[in-house]
């Protein structure tokens, strides 16, 4: 494979850590600023891959499969998961060893909220880019704290949803055959949903299964003890948010204003939806681009 076509493609990456591997595809651009990616719950570094290909005209580009997803291994109990620090420190330990300043940390929904998290009281983070963070009211994290959330939790829609969804199959033909009848994949950009699979499916016995067992998915669903709010504050790189104007949108009623607040710049995109990365890839992909930029303008 020449180097141009590995520009296009991407490569795996591997960093290893003490508990495991985390996973994920590295567009090398030696000299440019770089971004570290992460994804939405469920999903994939792969399924992102129209939009971090563009990001890499002009980024040197990491994206990883946080714990329980895609092919990291590292260690995955549900039953141990309050909240979303875990990723975070999986996204510092990565950091760490990838080495580097510069960082601008880049994510969609959980994957915005881990970036927050893991940048705090990093001085190798310099911007946020955040799509669609899964921005609730300060209230869910102290009641997520407390003893009877696990009751209340296992009842939301994305919980229940999550935990009844379908694990095994066949083969990869027939995952696709259904998902592409499925309203959520019907607005996707053409190839998205094969990038998703590419890594959202792994192989098992004489069939394919989930990479994010339903189990982890529902549990992560319902992990929301983190500080989010308080790691906005905390921030000293600048925060970028990119909204949908759409009702499946996790800018919550009143995040707006509170990012306001906080002096983060807030950009709403009409007609998307709560997935925009994987419907406007290219979008997407000039939002990050745009928010480093910002980074290097305040510098």
């Amino acid at each position: 494979m020449n180097a141009q076509t590995l520009a296009a493609t991407g490569e795996r990456l591997t960093v290893s850590l003490d508990e495991g591997d985390v996973a994920g595809w590295r567009w090398r651009r030696d000299g440019a600023p770089r971004v570290l990616f992460s994804h939405a719950t469920g999903f994939c570094a792969s399924a992102y891959k129209q939009m971090l290909r563009a990001l890499a005209a002009g980024f040197d580009v990491t994206a990883i499969d946080l714990r329980g997803h895609g092919r990291t291994s590292l260690p995955a109990d549900p039953a141990r998961l309050r909240d979303w620090t875990i990723y975070a420190r999986d996204v510092c330990a990565v950091l760490d060893r990838l080495g580097g300043t510069g960082w601008t940390l880049a994510g969609h929904s959980c994957g915005a909220v881990v970036s927050t998290l893991a940048a705090r009281g990093r001085s190798d983070v310099t911007a946020l880019a955040l799509i669609e963070p899964v921005s609730m009211s300060p209230f869910y994290a102290l009641a997520a704290r407390s003893p009877v959330w696990p009751l209340v939790s296992r009842n939301f829609p994305l919980v229940k949803g999550a935990r009844a969804r379908r694990n095994e199959w066949e083969n990869r033909d027939a995952v696709r055959a259904s998902y592409a009848r499925k309203k959520l994949f019907s607005t996707w950009a053409e190839g998205a949903l094969d990038d998703y699979l590419e890594d959202g499916l792994v192989e098992a016995g004489q069939g394919v299964r989930l990479s994010c067992a339903p189990a982890w998915e529902a549990a992560t669903f319902a992990a929301h003890g983190h500080d989010f709010w308080g790691a906005v504050r905390a921030a000293s790189a600048p925060i970028s948010v990119l909204a949908a104007d759409h009702p499946t949108s996790t800018l919550f009623s009143g995040a707006a204003g509170r990012y306001g607040r906080q002096g983060a710049s807030v950009e709403v995109i009409p007609g998307a939806t709560h997935l925009l990365p994987l419907e406007i890839p290219l979008d997407a992909a000039r939002f990050i681009a745009r928010a480093a930029r910002q980074r290097a303008c305040l510098q």
